[in-house]
């Protein structure tokens, strides 16, 4: 790992200790995966937050250099419900870095198209403080390059994240994925529920009379 990198890691690490286990940051739990085809798998707190914080570089002109992957599973009785962008997150200029999830394993980034995408996001650093999650469902970058898009939350599933930046330099990030619990029915859709069940129990009295 170059100093610049330690540095800016650093600064991350030094602005958001470290409270949960789960949580997975480059200068304390080492590189995440370059290789799609072996994603880094990071556990999800349940009912709770997990970060994920580390850098991508780019040597200009859409060329990568460090793209990183990672695995999660929302357990059953789970929802992925929010990626918030924490402080210290920092898109490449205007357009901002690339971030796509893959409803289960990734596949080439040499050859993936936007199609192939659960869904995808450029961040920006004035993304900060907000949660992406929807905006990864939903982005259409230019109008012509739909994903296959989802609305949030996720379901109970495996997940692969994608981040790589092409611009020139050294770009951290450091997101927050939140678990909460499957929301119950309202109560008022469970009284309208019992009052069907209700009405098809006379129904079926009515019928043997």
């Amino acid at each position: 790992m170059s100093d610049l990198k330690r540095s800016i890691l650093a600064s991350i690490f030094f602005v958001w200790p470290t409270f949960a286990s789960a949580d997975f940051i480059e200068p304390t739990n080492g590189e995440l995966s370059g290789n799609f085809l072996s994603p880094t798998p990071v556990s999800l707190v349940s009912n709770g937050t997990t970060r994920v914080a580390g850098t991508v570089q780019g040597a200009g002109a859409g060329v990568s250099l460090d793209l990183d992957y990672f695995r999660v599973t929302v357990p059953v009785g789970q929802v992925l419900s929010a990626v918030n962008v924490l402080p210290g997150t920092i898109g490449a200029g205007a357009i901002g870095s690339f971030i796509a999830i893959f409803d289960g394993p990734a596949v080439n980034p040499a050859t993936a198209t936007s199609a192939d995408l659960f869904g995808y996001y450029l961040y920006r650093t004035t993304d900060v403080g907000t949660n992406i999650l929807d905006d990864i469902g939903a982005f259409n970058f230019q109008g012509t390059n739909p994903s296959q898009g989802f609305t949030p939350p996720l379901a109970a599933d495996s997940y692969t994240f994608w981040i790589q930046e092409g611009a020139n330099g050294t770009f951290p990030y450091n997101f927050e994925l939140v678990l909460r619990a499957v929301p119950e029915p309202p109560t008022i859709l469970l009284m309208g529920l019992a009052g069907l069940a209700g009405l098809a129990m006379s129904l079926r009295r009515h019928r043997r009379r």
